[in-house]
């Protein structure tokens, strides 16, 4: 039995209707299948689709540079509809199919943009190292100050969060989609 459902807007109860409604009026203008899954969980939904939305749209950083997060912390979860989806909006940000597929081949891609390095360098060395080096942390801080440290640690947080999500109910990829290899990284 698949662990995934994707949810009938007609057969919510009204707690989740609202968080559906809100969901669909933000910035996503839709209800990714995170919130599918949250949605069981009418509490948590209501929180973790709000902080979702924050951590996409609402930080000091480029969509392109979100992407870059993201698309680290899908790498490092081998969450492969995350992935999926991130592959795309990580193109129409701005990110070159090189620099995604060395995301994707866990090696480090080139950016012209010293402030797109550094979002990389701070996801792909937290994740290296389960901390982040006094080097990286004092250049976002110097950069965006204590609150783009903070957002940025809440944007790979809130992604790990859904790359747990989206593996644990086996939310299903596209089909045709480029999946990647399952080699864990940790």
């Amino acid at each position: 039995m698949p662990r995934y459902e994707q949810l009938e807007e007609a057969k919510l109860t009204s707690e989740q209707r609202r968080i559906w409604n809100e969901c669909k009026a933000g910035p996503r203008g839709s209800v990714p299948p995170p919130v599918h899954v949250w949605l069981k969980s009418p509490g948590l939904a209501d929180h973790a689709h709000k902080l979702g939305a924050y951590v996409r749209f609402g930080t000091p950083y480029t969509p392109k540079q979100t992407e870059i997060a993201i698309l680290v912390t899908a790498r490092y979860w081998t969450a492969q509809f995350e992935w999926t989806a991130h592959v795309r909006l990580g193109l129409q940000a701005g990110l070159s199919q090189e620099q995604i597929d060395a995301i994707a081949a866990r090696r480090t891609p080139e950016f012209d943009d010293p402030d797109d390095r550094l979002i990389y360098e701070f996801a792909h060395g937290y994740y290296q190292n389960h901390r982040l080096s006094d080097d990286i942390y004092e250049r976002i801080r110097a950069r965006w100050g204590d609150k783009g440290v903070v957002d940025l640690a809440g944007l790979i947080g809130y992604y790990s969060f859904v790359s747990v999500t989206l593996n644990v109910f086996e939310v299903p990829t596209p089909p045709g989609a480029k999946l990647l290899s399952d080699t864990p990284e940790h």
